[in-house]
């Protein structure tokens, strides 16, 4: 059974947004701010506890001795941790879960939750349930970014593997893409990513599938994969076989620390060119284009 590490921050009151986008960049799942006095506010995050929510809690460890030490006079800040199961989180998270902008474009929210559109702002409505993929996470910010920044031609075909909640896939629908797939092995992450699918009104551009790549038997102009190192390398070769010439390839999932061994094995094969790396704290995120 999934468990989540929960983390409590008692914080002075202009701390409350650098602290929360930085335990966002670390891959928080939800965050919420209860003001407790009038200077201070209690700020709780939640991490899924998959291991790297141990590499998360050192990274804060460190933000927060940095911060003293750039402002001595600030108060010591303590961080109370605990531990909660699957049936809670499931159903608590959801109050957690903010209108978050991505990129220059995109606005992901909650189903329920009402915000004004600025002109050319494009929503996507995520229901995520147990599923990865909110937003929150520096690596789907990442491929997002690249989706909105590379994905100019409108009427491609597209592969989002790993799914998730489909955010990915429904976000290049978004950028006008005509037909995507989304695959991924968990049949939870396929379940929850249909119903995103149908929630913003694209289940005629998005079909979600429980498989691996290796049983897709079609080409596609454009494939986003946000996986883990390991994940990445193993399935290079099937990436690279499912690519149309020319094609998009966008990876993250790749700590910073990995990503000149992952580009290397990319770069290898001959067959792609390298666009750009970017990166959010210690995550990394690539863009390729098949020659």
């Amino acid at each position: 059974m999934k468990r989540w590490l929960s983390l409590s921050l008692l914080i002075p009151k202009e701390l409350a947004e650098p602290i929360s986008n930085f335990l966002m960049e670390q891959g928080a799942t939800g965050i919420e701010e209860v003001e407790e006095d009038l200077e201070r506010e209690r700020l709780k995050a939640y991490f899924l506890q998959d291991g790297g929510e141990k590499r998360a809690l050192r990274s804060l460890h460190l933000y927060l001795k940095s911060l003293q030490e750039i402002n001595p006079e600030l108060p010591h800040i303590g961080i109370e941790t605990g531990s909660i199961p699957e049936q809670d989180w499931g159903e608590n998270w959801k109050k957690f879960f903010k209108p978050l902008r991505v990129g220059s474009r995109f606005v992901v929210k909650p189903p329920w939750a009402r915000i004004r559109l600025k002109k050319g702002e494009i929503p996507v409505e995520i229901n995520p349930g147990m599923a990865f993929g909110t937003g929150t996470h520096a690596t789907t910010r990442l491929c997002m970014e690249a989706l909105e920044k590379r994905l100019k031609k409108r009427g491609i075909s597209g592969l989002d593997v790993g799914t998730g909640s489909g955010i990915l896939a429904i976000a290049a629908t978004r950028l006008g893409a005509a037909e995507v797939w989304g695959i991924d092995i968990d049949p939870v992450a396929v379940e929850i990513a249909r119903e995103n699918v149908d929630q913003n009104g694209v289940s005629k551009q998005v079909k979600i599938l429980k498989a691996r790549i290796g049983e897709i038997h079609k080409r596609f102009d454009l494939i986003v994969a946000n996986l883990d190192f390991r994940s990445l390398r193993r399935t290079r070769n099937a990436l690279l076989s499912h690519l149309k010439q020319p094609g998009l390839l966008i990876l993250s999932g790749i700590l910073d620390k990995e990503k000149e061994s992952l580009r290397h094995h990319y770069v290898e094969t001959g067959m792609l060119q390298w666009v750009e790396t970017t990166r959010q704290g210690e995550w990394v995120c690539f863009t390729f284009l098949k020659k």
